[in-house]
């Protein structure tokens, strides 16, 4: 039998308790569009509750177009009012480095904005709530499922021209593919802009009891995946990707089979002949590192290829590069 939280409790803790919960106005506490039984205060209240990890939200302006929140390092994160144009991350210098949708957003109400700092668009019977926190180093959107009948599937669209890739671990990654030429050799190479970063999923519910989920891909869309029908779970249930703020510099150079296999055969003097465009100085650096993980990659069956990841992070000065290996995407 499906279980359904008492949300009261929720709502007197929202109104009375922590003073980390949401109290919004009267108007932005009514139900969904279609009568869903969930408001404001209860869906902030659930998501503070079952959250693994608690986030603060970082410092606001608000117009009735779109709620700005100032991210560490001077960046920006827009939370735009009207659901349909989701959230977007700008660099301090105004240039925009992620936009992504929100699931349902056709179906969702304006935002309203919380005490906490978090912005709720509430679903309606077939569409979950989505609730949306900036936090200086991260940020946070939180699908409210209510019962069985809703979806299992949330996608998160990052737009044309963007890839994403499920990593390892479980996370996930968002990039770009931009072009670049060595002006002394001639040689194009892809190098792939990191636009986010985000964390292995979790989805939980109403009484903290972890609900299978895994992401999934297709073209520029991350897709998260929380198989809530098929158990004994007490509604409503959290599900969510936590979004990294991306960091000024975040690049990756994949070096294919070939590639790799010079690298392991002729050594740090292979380098000099394989372009690494904005990644030159990372390439330098990383050289031995190289070389090394490209031994590994040709004496895996089957074969791998060597790639070298740098982001240069806001809060701490100078590159931090590392290098492995990868199968399948350009190791061809």
């Amino acid at each position: 039998m499906r279980k359904h939280l008492r949300l009261a409790s929720l709502l007197t803790a929202a109104i009375v308790g922590s003073s980390s919960l949401a109290t919004v106005p009267a108007a932005s506490a009514d139900t969904g569009a279609d009568g869903t039984d969930l408001a404001t205060e209860e869906i902030v209240a659930l998501v503070t509750e079952v959250a693994p990890v608690p986030i603060t939200a970082a410092q606001t302006t608000e117009s009735s177009e779109q709620i700005v929140a100032t991210l560490d390092g001077g960046g920006k994160a827009t939370i735009a009012a009207a659901p349909d144009d989701g959230i977007s991350v700008l660099l301090p210098d105004g240039e925009e480095t992620m936009s992504v949708s929100l699931p349902g957003a056709g179906h969702l109400d304006d935002a309203t904005v919380g005490e906490d700092g978090s912005v709720t668009y509430l679903g309606d019977a077939n569409t979950p709530s989505i609730n949306v926190i900036a936090g200086e180093e991260e940020i946070r959107a939180s699908a409210i499922i209510s019962d069985a009948s809703q979806t299992e599937r949330f996608e998160y669209d990052f737009g044309g021209g963007v890839s994403v890739e499920i990593q390892q671990d479980g996370s996930a990654i968002a990039f770009t593919a931009e072009e670049v030429t060595d002006p002394d050799t001639g040689v194009t190479s892809l190098v792939e802009k990191i636009v986010a970063d985000v964390a292995v999923p979790w989805a939980r519910d109403a009484a903290g009891v972890n609900v299978p989920t895994r992401y999934e891909s297709s073209g520029s869309a991350l897709i998260q995946v929380v198989e809530h029908r098929g158990g004994d779970y007490a509604y409503p249930i959290v599900a969510d990707p936590t979004f990294d703020r991306p960091n000024f510099f975040q690049y990756r150079m994949r070096f294919n089979r070939a590639e790799t296999a010079i690298i392991y055969d002729k050594g740090l003097g292979a380098l000099g002949g394989l372009a690494c465009g904005t990644m030159a100085p990372v390439c330098l650096l990383a050289a031995g590192s190289l070389v090394w993980n490209a031994g590994i990659a040709e004496k895996s069956r089957p074969k791998k290829c060597v790639q070298v990841t740098a982001t240069q992070p806001y809060v701490v000065p100078g590159l931090v590069w590392w290098v492995d290996t990868y199968r399948g995407g350009s190791c061809r």
